[in-house]
């Protein structure tokens, strides 16, 4: 205890004092009024702040590059569309407004374009699987991005030079795994090859690790690989854990977990080292499901060498 609340308040070898959990504003999702709503945990607050109020289901929060601005998914229309706002909740625009859904939307690194996921058809093909589109970030000039479906309802993640990305991808019936793709969607390396469901992928800010969840029957856990899948180790290797996002200084991650086996109507949100050095924290805890948090990009915070 001694040595950590060393680090916490001097950092190691006298350095100022290291990035924490309560240090960024902190996005997610939250059900504690009735419906799936969008809320903000700001700095050194208790009280959250809905920023959707809407009595339709809204979900997936994700920030913009710079912090100004989050995109999420919503089934305002009676189906799931694209919709962004500031990052105070204010100045809402829809996106997409196709007949098929359009969904879990991921800023491209200079954030001047947003992928999405969508059930959207061309040519001839027949209806019932999802394909990566993308689209300028005021909504215009919606396209697919890859050709081919993934087979599962997921998102692709930009390095953030923008170089790269990671496409998740079915590869069984109860399995999904990684891969390392271009920037166009050109895959490059398969990254995982497990016999369970592998999902939402982040990147590190330094764009050299990847973080993501396992899950296998009633375990799911997070876990960490460098961007070439070697050094793969687990982090949280207990419970029903999901949906892992980076700190602005690569040394936390944030994740959404169960309360308790099974019950997956009690989530709330922890926080942990990436190092191991201590124990999860827990950020949001209201007795209902809170999930898919992100803490708001800092572009003052450079990435610093965690292990």
């Amino acid at each position: 205890v001694f040595l950590e609340e060393f680090f916490e308040e001097k950092g190691a070898f006298g350095d100022p004092k290291p990035w924490m959990p309560g240090d960024s504003d902190l996005v997610f999702t939250s059900d504690r009024d009735g419906n799936s709503e969008i809320y903000l945990l700001p700095v050194g607050q208790d009280e959250w702040v809905n920023l959707t109020k809407h009595p339709a289901s809204d979900n997936f929060p994700v920030w913009s590059p710079d912090g100004s601005k989050i995109a999420f998914h919503s089934r305002r229309n009676g189906k799931l569309d694209v919709y962004v706002m500031d990052a105070d909740g204010g100045n809402l625009v829809q996106l997409t407004d196709h007949p098929e859904h359009d969904y879990l939307p991921s800023w491209a690194p200079d954030g001047k374009q947003i992928t999405f996921a969508s059930w959207r058809t061309e040519d001839d093909e027949e209806p019932g699987e999802n394909h990566i589109y993308i689209m300028n970030a005021d909504g215009s000039d919606q396209r697919r991005l890859i050709k081919d479906s993934p087979g599962i309802s997921a998102t692709v993640q930009w390095s953030p030079g923008g170089e790269h990305m990671i496409v998740t991808r079915k590869t069984g019936e109860d399995s999904s795994d990684l891969l390392l793709a271009d920037a166009k969607g050109n895959v490059l390396k398969q990254l995982t090859e497990d016999d369970r469901i592998i999902g939402a992928p982040s990147y590190s800010p330094d764009g050299m690790k990847i973080a993501f969840y396992s899950d296998k029957q009633d375990k799911s856990t997070i876990e960490i690989m460098n961007i070439d899948g070697s050094q793969r180790r687990t982090v949280v290797g207990y419970g029903q854990s999901y949906y892992p996002h980076w700190s602005p200084d690569g040394c936390w991650l944030v994740f959404t977990a169960a309360a308790k086996p099974g019950e997956i109507d009690d989530y709330l949100i922890r926080a942990v080292r990436t190092d191991g050095f201590s124990d999860w924290k827990t950020l949001v805890s209201a007795g209902s499901r809170e999930s898919e948090a992100s803490w708001r990009p800092e572009t003052d915070t450079p990435p610093v060498t965690c292990p």
